[in-house]
């Protein structure tokens, strides 16, 4: 017993002296500026707006030979995709799209055009070499281990490693001919970047993360700076709300609640069918969302997207002209019985907090049999989301406007039912069509993402 107990202690204390003799050998100190800027380039291979970059770092270089680069390939090079989510991390960056740009502590995310991101990035370029800026890879902890990641990853894949060297000492006395980022007269944002005021880790700043073109996959991008977020949420999520499983539940619900001749209960029950639906769906998108954000970008995840569109979108036109035939998107028979139970004790009951708490049961079961119906919008969407540099809050603010879009179909369903105190139920020729639709969508975007995703490129 005593000389296991004098083993452990005998271990934690060699443990003790060799953190102390790391700590001795890399000691905390602030960075300083290096001796010629050096500008970090994560990129995609097949991102357009990554060659669109490209192309104008090479002009750069040209006209700066005093600015070293070194570009790093993360899409199908692992040990330079590590590297890179150690950089945003430590930049505070929550998207993982490329191309994403470093110099010294400023960042930019994303590539609009040489007039516009081109510009912002030259006018960092001309602050670092005038004042001097920290190297980048430096601000990783730990920092020696940061480089050992980088020289590893270039000796087992030089294909995506790029090295643009600088070939002349920084001049610092010297007139540079640099030009205004272009800023459209809707845009709040300043023409000028806000460049860090002093050389050490600590006094730098970063400028505001760009919204311009952000990339998703390896192909798929999404313009945001000109159709909006906001829009090609009201587009997905309004595609999304014409759902007809969820549509054929509350039609035959609200048909039976006619019977009670109350336009208050008709109101009641169908507005807590529609509210516990949308919150239901909005926890299942919550899941999408951060799967996308945990993963980041996976080579296969948009095959793998396009594939479920795919199927479902052949499963729904199928349903048009078979209905019900073989596989089908639809409530199964078996399940109907419950559902139909459970909607009569909804009607049949008295009681205030039955009813309500009767209703939320009735949407969370429909809404777990029925996510198959329309599983690959919020899928999409949600891909698409993941990849905007947004803030916690953001993400969800948009969550909460794509399920209330999704909701507003149901919620007109209550208002014409209660309205004209009568309705049917929703007709299989109704249903046909509301598959066909939603197929025929699926179809074009599964198709769209295998074969010429950059077509999903809005603006």
């Amino acid at each position: 017993m005593r000389i296991r107990l004098l083993y452990r202690l005998l271990s934690v204390l060699v443990a003790l002296i060799v953190l102390g003799i790391l700590f001795a050998a890399f000691p905390a100190q602030n960075v300083q500026a290096a001796d010629h800027p050096i500008l970090y380039l994560f990129w995609g291979d097949g991102c357009p707006h990554c060659k669109a970059e490209e192309a104008f770092l090479q002009k750069i270089h040209a006209k700066y030979p005093e600015l070293e680069m070194r570009w790093f390939e993360i899409w199908n090079h692992p040990e330079f995709s590590l590297l890179g989510d150690a950089m945003r991390k430590q930049y505070k960056i929550t998207s993982a799209s490329v191309p994403m740009t470093f110099i010294g502590n400023w960042h930019e995310v994303g590539y609009s055009d040489d007039n516009t991101t081109g510009a912002k990035i030259e006018q960092q370029i001309v602050f670092c070499i005038k004042n001097g800026c920290i190297d980048p890879i430096l601000t990783l902890i730990p920092r020696q281990a940061a480089w050992l990641v980088m020289e590893q990853a270039a000796k087992k894949a030089p294909l995506g490693w790029q090295l643009l060297s600088a070939t002349i000492a920084p001049r610092k006395e010297m007139e540079f001919d640099v030009k205004a980022p272009a800023v459209s007269a809707a845009s709040t944002e300043s023409s000028s970047v806000e460049a860090p005021s002093a050389t050490s880790a600590k006094d730098e700043k970063s400028a505001p993360p760009s919204e311009e073109n952000v990339q998703l996959t390896k192909r798929i991008s999404v313009n945001v700076s000109k159709i909006g977020l906001p829009l090609f949420t009201l587009i997905i999520g309004g595609l999304d709300g014409f759902n007809p499983c969820a549509m054929w539940v509350l039609s035959f619900l609200l048909t039976l609640v006619l019977y009670a001749k109350s336009r208050t209960k008709i109101l009641l029950i169908g507005g807590i069918f529609v509210v516990a639906s949308g919150v239901i769906y909005f926890l299942f998108m919550i899941a999408w969302l951060n799967v996308f954000l945990y993963m980041g970008y996976v080579k296969y995840m948009r095959i793998g997207i396009a594939v479920l569109a795919l199927i479902m979108g052949v499963i729904n036109c199928k349903d048009f002209f078979f209905f019900k035939k073989g596989v089908s998107l639809t409530i199964p028979e078996s399940a109907q019985p419950k559902l139909f139970k459970k909607m009569r004790k909804i009607v049949n009951t008295t009681a205030f907090t039955a009813m309500v708490l009767g209703t939320i049961a009735l949407a969370v079961s429909a809404n777990l049999i029925e996510l198959l119906c329309t599983a690959g919008f919020p899928a999409i969407y949600t891909n698409v989301l993941a990849s905007q540099n947004l803030s916690s809050v953001q993400y969800y603010l948009y969550l909460v406007l794509y399920n209330v879009i999704y909701v507003i179909p149901l919620a007109v369903i209550v208002a014409v039912f209660a309205w004209k105190m009568g309705g049917r139920k929703l007709s299989e020729r109704e249903g046909r069509i509301l598959k066909l639709i939603s197929g025929v969508l699926m179809l074009t975007l599964g198709i769209i993402m295998l074969v010429k995703p950059e077509l999903l490129t809005f603006g």
